[in-house]
């Protein structure tokens, strides 16, 4: 009777942890409920680290933003923030106390508070400005502030500026008058005014324009990750800015340096007419580095590390035999090395430069760690380790570090851990094959949960934006491949020709071929997988795509019979539909300009080269069209033509017409019917 008791009660125990332990597949909810990390930054001693979450809130269709703080070991995580309003921009101002921008009481204000602090939140003295502001920096040391804001450029002030903004509106007709480009940006319209940098000292009333003109900084577009920033003793502001007559046309963005005291201004990269950006001194004040493209008006030129030395003012391109585009960049404390991340293959390795002064030999090039898709990087104040946020298919971004002597990694943060325990993800597998011209393609698999290789599966090709862009192993809002594959799919997503993390070559290969070798690296994509992977169903197959992967799902409506397999069902978000159209509407001319080789007027036959409305007598395949009213980058006319050839074609097709989303939908229901509605028309499809 004892041993029967005793087994009973294990055989309990042992069904007790399977409820417990049992996994289920990744939902809407749990992706979008994760807490979204960013801003992270370090206190003066390297004790705490202090980081920005913003998390949803799905019942009332927003988002809330919050600062915590961790210790460097990973240990006390706490929220340090808590309010009606979002709480962003942390900076140090020393080792137990932060200033941050916050909502708390309407526009945005810059306030203070001790890290271990209670209910110690105060606004800060002096550095309260009409209007709020947006980004900020602190002066070196610390008596003054320079923030972001927009104004008229033909006033002086930011009080002159709120003036005349209330004369207008005094008026009561509602109107834009236009004169130029560019009027509107992305998701916003500009109405006349500029972003412009004001300096305000704590002790002082005013606040001066630091970049007066008729320009934008930082600019409106192609911007690094901080584009304006004091020297280390203050004697210099440097900052971003475009002063070409029609930015609409230009990516030459360039760096002026500013004499604080003087106020005299020099454009130091005047000679270059590609893009530069992403200014950032050494903190012994001999060097200054930036990101620089060489190629006028094209967005997605290699981004290369210019090092110049301020005390004789020679320069050296420190990567260009470097095969990969640049992302951060920061200086070593003791200003004898530089960190950099770069986009290589699916990932963001982390490298390092050792700087040799006399700029004769070449700077030698030290992978420190491969495997991580690695952003906002930073370093600790002893030097001794960088911190960074990484992310996997399986992992939203946490914190990592990583120490520079061993090459240790350390999760610093499980901030989501909790929200994905009993969730069953698969990791990102990937495979290569042989795509237009022979070249090697590399694509990227995500498995269903509870995946078993006997039985068949429906597949999903999902086709990248850009085009020169790229699939990474990362944890993507939007386009997640982890929940793309939650209801039971396979999902393949190829970085074809074009796409970054393969070297300028390759990313070049894409312009003024949109419909060429994309699509061929596409069409033998399916056929490879399909072939060679058996628990895929050549039966169920679907694909969606956004932006130039919109594009290119349009261009395969038109082109379906080329593949060796029949797609059964389409999923086209914010994509081109009409090129002639789209170079008169969109916003950033010179994107068009350089992928069709010149303007629509001059160049009319390179427009009509990969134009999806002239194959529309081709289409057949189900398809569901989504775009937004505020996306100006791929005007929504181009979604309701679209939808309208569909329809007028007798072809299964539906539109989710967004009037209050852009380019992407972000909004957390908007968002959540986005995501039931792709998977229901994928579904309903492959019945």
């Amino acid at each position: 009777m004892k041993r029967i008791i005793i087994m009973t009660t294990l055989i309990f125990i042992m069904f007790s942890l399977n409820i417990f332990t049992e996994k289920r597949a990744l939902t809407f909810e749990d992706m979008y409920n994760a807490g979204r990390l960013s801003t992270v930054k370090i206190s003066p001693n390297g004790k705490t680290a202090v980081f920005v979450v913003k998390q949803p809130i799905l019942k009332n269709n927003t988002y809330k933003k919050d600062i915590y703080s961790v210790g460097i070991n990973g240990n006390n995580l706490k929220k340090i923030t808590n309010s009606k309003g979002n709480n962003f921009a942390p900076e140090f101002l020393g080792n137990n106390e932060i200033s941050f921008v916050s909502t708390r009481d309407g526009e945005p204000k810059l306030y203070k508070k001790f890290i271990n602090g209670k209910n110690d939140i105060s606004i800060i003295e002096g550095a309260t400005v009409p209007n709020g502001f947006g980004s900020y920096i602190w002066t070196p040391q610390k008596d003054g502030l320079a923030f972001q804001t927009d104004i008229y450029p033909c006033t002086k002030t930011i009080e002159e500026s709120i003036k005349k903004e209330k004369a207008i509106k005094a008026k009561g007709v509602d109107v834009k008058v236009l004169t130029s480009l560019m009027y509107r940006v992305w998701n916003s319209w500009k109405d006349g005014k500029k972003s412009h940098i004001f300096y305000k000292a704590l002790t002082q009333k005013n606040s001066t324009d630091l970049t007066p003109g008729n320009y934008d900084t930082p600019p409106l577009d192609l911007g690094g990750r901080q584009d304006f920033i004091f020297s280390p003793d203050g004697k210099y502001f440097a900052f971003v800015k475009n002063t070409d007559k029609m930015v609409a046309v230009s990516t030459n963005n360039d760096i002026f340096f500013r004499n604080m005291k003087t106020g005299e201004e020099k454009n130091i990269t005047k000679e270059n007419k590609g893009n530069d950006m992403n200014p950032v001194f050494s903190s012994n004040g001999r060097y200054f580095m930036y990101l620089s493209m060489k190629r006028a008006g094209f967005e997605a030129d290699k981004k290369n590390i210019i090092l110049v030395d301020l005390k004789t003012w020679k320069r050296k391109n420190l990567t260009e035999n470097f095969k990969y585009t640049i992302g951060d960049i920061l200086f070593s404390k003791d200003s004898k090395y530089i960190y950099f991340t770069a986009k290589e293959s699916v990932y963001h390795p982390i490298y390092k430069i050792k700087i040799k002064n006399n700029f004769k030999k070449s700077m030698k090039l030290v992978k420190l760690i491969h495997k991580v898709n690695s952003s906002n990087l930073i370093i600790t104040p002893n030097g001794r380790k960088l911190l960074f946020l990484n992310q996997t298919v399986k992992m939203p971004k946490e914190i990592f570090v990583l120490n520079i002597k061993n090459k240790k990694l350390k999760q610093l943060s499980h901030f989501n851990k909790k929200v994905f325990s009993d969730i069953e993800l698969n990791s990102l597998e990937t495979y290569s094959y042989k795509g237009a011209n022979g070249d090697m393609i590399e694509a990227l698999m995500v498995k269903p949960p509870f995946f078993d290789k006997s039985k068949k599966y429906p597949v999903v090709f999902l086709i990248h934006g850009g085009p020169q862009g790229g699939f990474t192993d990362d944890f993507h809002y939007r386009w997640n491949q982890s929940l793309f594959a939650a209801p039971g799919f396979v999902v393949i997503s190829i970085n074809f020709h074009g796409s970054t993390g393969y070297g300028q070559t390759f990313t070049d290969a894409v312009s003024k071929d949109w419909g060429g070798v994309p699509f061929q690296d596409i069409v033998k994509g399916q056929k490879y997988f399909i072939d060679n992977f058996k628990f895929l169903d050549k039966n169920k197959i679907v694909a969606a795509g956004a932006s130039y992967g919109g594009f290119m799902i349009n261009w395969i409506a038109g082109h379906h019979q080329d593949f060796a397999y029949e797609f059964k069902a389409l999923v086209s978000h914010d994509g081109i539909f009409d090129s002639r159209s789209m170079y008169y509407s969109t916003e950033e001319l010179w994107f068009e300009e350089w992928e069709n080789g010149g303007t629509q007027y001059d160049n009319p036959k390179a427009y009509e080269n990969h134009n999806p409305l002239n194959f529309v007598k081709n289409f057949k395949i189900p398809m569901m069209i989504v775009h937004g009213e505020k996306d100006f980058r791929v005007p929504v006319a181009q979604g309701m033509m679209l939808f309208t050839a569909l329809q007028r074609r007798g072809i299964k097709s539906k539109l989710l017409y967004f009037p209050n989303e852009d380019h992407f939908v972000q909004k957390p229901k908007n968002a959540q019917f986005w995501w039931n509605s792709v998977h229901n028309w994928f579904k309903e499809n492959i019945k």
